[in-house]
């Protein structure tokens, strides 16, 4: 269940954060639609998403998450709510009455991993992370190791590194908060 190189890392279609299958995301048995419920929220009555929610939707903009696809156990439709969930407002997966063709369902797959072309970080291998011309890194130095006594400065390699080469976002010279 969490083989792999990625070791059963997902990104979340839903929230768009990495999910580990088993610990923090679930595995979809059955096609879904996100929805948003209106209903009460604490003491108000709230009848359209707010701001994050509408970004929830819009992300997945009335898809079809098809089986297999891995999202974040905070959306598990199968999850135990406790009681006086029923009535809360928010947003929920619901059976897809309707599924369409299984072909167009979002399933999404396993994130795989690959070094930094400047620091040498494991980071998912995304679309966005990849500097589109040749760069030079943000930042000099990076901090590796874990722990207390294991923690040390080394020399970040300042390049000039190829286009479409992935980049950490603390060396991405697009991220412009990153630190010298």
């Amino acid at each position: 269940m969490t083989s792999g190189r990625s070791r059963g890392r997902y990104l979340c279609p839903i929230d768009g954060y990495v999910v580990i299958l088993g610990q923090t995301g679930v595995r979809l048995d059955r096609p879904m639609r996100l929805i948003f419920r209106p209903g009460e929220f604490g003491r108000w009555q709230v009848t359209e998403p707010g701001q994050v929610d509408a970004e929830r939707l819009e992300r997945v903009a009335g898809r079809v998450l098809g089986t297999g696809c891995v999202v974040s156990d905070h959306y598990d439709p199968d999850r135990d709510r406790p009681a006086g969930w029923d009535g809360r407002a928010g947003l929920l997966l619901a059976a897809a009455d309707d599924p369409g063709d299984p072909a167009a369902w979002l399933v999404n797959e396993s994130l795989t991993y690959r070094q930094c072309a400047a620091c040498a970080s494991r980071i998912p291998d995304l679309p966005e992370r990849h500097v589109p011309t040749e760069w030079t890194p943000c930042r000099a130095w990076a901090t590796k190791g874990r722990g207390q006594y294991r923690r040390s400065q080394v020399p970040v390699d300042q390049g000039p590194h190829p286009a479409d080469s992935l980049a950490f976002s603390d060396c991405d010279p697009r991220s412009g908060t990153a630190r010298r």
